[in-house]
């Protein structure tokens, strides 16, 4: 059918609802009798009562028209039924099947919101106020219909369709572990960004955290920031090439920066998301790469070497109660928990592990001890 006119699309828009309509009435019921909380049951019943009264008021307005009813088969609505009785027919616990029929059900009310504002607006165009006025009262009630069934939902269905194995599930984990930077942290009196370069002095980024294999102690990669104009590129460095340059307080490697460059990417936001299996197949392609590359022994072997000694005398992992909380599982061993304190407040005579706003002076005749008291905390 040609629209030769906003005429011709309100009626086709009209004849589509009626028939939405129309399939509400048939589908209502039976969402009512497959639920199980009583209220549910209640509002499907008496929003497909509404139903009928919504045909009403659109034969209503094909008579102000003196047209015939149109009617064309909706097939938006009708593919969110065949959705609701594909729902009804899984298996399901009585509490789950509830929050999927509610899904569905609300699936319904926002189709027939949009087409019913679309029909009220066209209507206002062609200077049809009672018409528009009626469709109103009909996409007022399809509201109060929708606010009802998220009140059911959020009132206690969703939380009833829940398991105890919903609320504890975990992301997968493999082998190799990501440690942020924020808790690998710098040294005590060192808090800038760990530069990386190589041995001609190139800057190929800074330290942005290691890959580690269940506990710090077994960590075979460094994560490089390289930087970049919109988006940082991060690859990683086996360990064991990097050395600590005391003089200049950073790391050096003894690569070349456009070798770097090809160097495997690290993703992250990719990383965290791995499966066991991708995960699994990543560290193949590490060791297989830095064994080829480098003939690096470590990438070799079945067990990561031991932390480089700059790692363990130059840095620490600490992090405050606050933050532990929220890491990962697996990087919760790597941390030892520090709790601020005021540095008036702060009991000198008594052993704790404490940031204080400042280090108060040293009583006469006590050296002071130039070593960071949780230097050795990671061995």
């Amino acid at each position: 059918m040609a629209f030769a006119s906003l005429k011709d699309l309100y009626l086709d828009e009209l004849g589509d609802l009626y028939d939405a309509e129309t399939q509400m009435i048939r589908t209502l019921p039976r969402l009512a009798e497959a639920a199980r909380a009583p209220e549910l049951r209640e509002a499907l019943k008496k929003h497909c009562d509404e139903s009928r009264l919504h045909l009403e008021r659109l034969e209503l307005i094909f008579t102000h028209w003196g047209e015939r009813r149109r009617v064309k088969p909706c097939a938006g609505l009708a593919g969110i039924v065949q959705e609701a009785d594909e729902r009804l027919t899984q298996e399901a616990t009585d509490d789950v099947r509830d929050a999927s029929i509610i899904g569905v059900a609300q699936r319904i009310e926002h189709y027939e919101i949009a087409a019913y504002g679309c029909a009220r607006t066209y209507a206002r165009r062609l200077n049809r106020l009672d018409e528009a006025r009626l469709l109103q009262e009909t996409l007022d009630e399809e509201g109060r219909t929708d606010r009802r069934l998220s009140e059911i939902a959020e009132a206690h269905i969703n939380d009833d369709a829940r398991t105890e194995a919903d609320l504890q599930a975990e992301p997968p984990v493999g082998r190799l572990h990501y440690v942020p930077m924020d808790v690998v942290a710098q040294g005590r009196t060192d808090y800038g960004p760990l530069a990386v370069r190589n041995t001609a002095d190139e800057e190929l980024g800074v330290l942005d955290g290691l890959v580690a294999e269940g506990e710090l102690g077994a960590a075979r990669y460094a994560v490089i920031d390289a930087g970049g104009l919109l988006t940082h590129r991060r690859f990683l460095l086996p360990l064991s090439l990097i050395r600590f340059d005391e003089g200049n307080r950073l790391l050096r490697v003894d690569i070349d920066k456009d070798v770097a460059t090809r160097y495997p990417p690290f993703d992250r936001d990719e990383f965290q998301t791995m499966s066991d299996d991708d995960r699994s197949g990543y560290e193949t392609r590490l060791l297989t790469f830095f064994r080829l590359d480098h003939g690096d022994p470590a990438a070799a072997a079945d067990q990561a070497p031991a932390l480089p000694e700059w790692l363990v005398t130059g840095t620490w992992i600490t992090a405050s109660p606050n933050r532990v909380r929220d890491l990962p599982k697996e990087a919760r061993s790597f941390v030892n928990e520090f709790a601020p304190v005021s540095g008036e407040r702060a009991d000198r005579h008594r052993e704790q592990l404490v940031a204080r706003e400042f280090d108060p002076p040293p009583p006469p005749n006590e050296s002071i001890d130039v070593t960071p008291p949780h230097g050795d905390k990671l061995r």
